[in-house]
């Protein structure tokens, strides 16, 4: 846990609403990011994403810094999710929407098609992994979390997480063989934006 951390969620504590600002700064995005991974409709995700920092606000009176903050908020942030897809029954994990912008397309066209091709290629082939496996590449690969923050937020040992990305890449590669030749799978995954590491 970085002291500048902490720091920060004692300034949120005492009602200071630049520190939480700067908290909504560094988290926003990344949550929503990861929201929009599990919820499609792009209203629904705002209102899930509001819901998260909502309860987020609550919670940071809880938070002692047994883990990173980070770690924390994914936590949080992926328990609001799956209980969003529970009361809506959705069982897959959709990708992002993948908007290129219109520069990039006047700059590139045929790059920026190629991308937005291998872009549903890949969440074709995450949709058919079921939400276990598909929790780890989402967070491992696509978030850039450890294998022990992996672990924390989904509440299973490292080796699980392991065991489940081994075996989703596996998976993986059969599905985008045929697609990305001469690639890994864990090259066409990467090939989607993700998360700086931690």
């Amino acid at each position: 846990m970085q002291q500048n951390e902490m720091q920060m969620v004692r300034r949120i504590r005492q009602g200071d609403r630049k520190a939480f600002a700067e908290f909504l700064e560094a988290y926003g995005t990344r949550v929503h990011r990861l929201v929009r991974r599990y919820v499609p409709n792009i209203t629904d995700a705002e209102d899930v994403t509001q819901e998260i920092f909502c309860d987020l606000y609550r919670s940071l009176g809880q938070f002692r810094g047994d883990s990173a903050l980070g770690t924390w908020v994914y936590r949080i942030a992926v328990n609001h999710c799956l209980r969003h897809c529970q009361r809506s029954r959705t069982d897959s994990v959709p990708l992002e929407d993948q908007e290129i912008e219109a520069q990039d397309w006047r700059s590139d066209p045929q790059e920026a098609a190629a991308k937005g091709e291998l872009s549903d290629q890949v969440q074709t082939a995450l949709d058919g992994l079921g939400p276990h496996h598909a929790d780890v590449v989402v967070l491992c690969e696509l978030h850039g979390l450890t294998y022990r923050e992996c672990a924390q937020v989904l509440d299973i040992p490292v080796g699980t997480v392991k065991s489940r990305l081994s075996n989703a890449i596996r998976r993986l590669r059969v599905s985008l063989t045929n697609y990305v030749i001469g690639e890994s799978a864990e090259t066409a995954t990467m090939a989607m934006p993700q998360e700086a590491k931690q």
